[in-house]
């Protein structure tokens, strides 16, 4: 099951991205951690650090930190952000 929905581009997400290494995903609200990790490895061929969900009144947002092996800003350049 698809559980990314969108990237989430804001001028805070794309500070993240930069200096965090951390994308930023609105996901479906079934989607757990385990579930949302594996999908964002398989996906994207990167290793995830950690994951942290967010309940908002937009809907379910994964902040994804990646390992120090990869790069968020080169992620978010295949995906289209930048």
């Amino acid at each position: 099951m698809d559980y990314i929905i969108t990237p989430v581009i804001t001028e805070k997400t794309t500070l993240m991205m930069e200096k965090e290494n951390k994308l930023t995903f609105l996901v479906d609200r079934r989607g757990r951690k385990a579930d949302l990790k594996k999908e964002i490895e398989e996906r994207f061929d990167v290793k995830v650090a950690h994951i942290n969900i967010l309940i908002t009144k937009n809907g379910k947002k994964a902040i994804v930190k990646l390992t120090d092996n990869f790069s968020a800003e080169e992620i978010g350049g295949r995906i289209g952000i930048f």
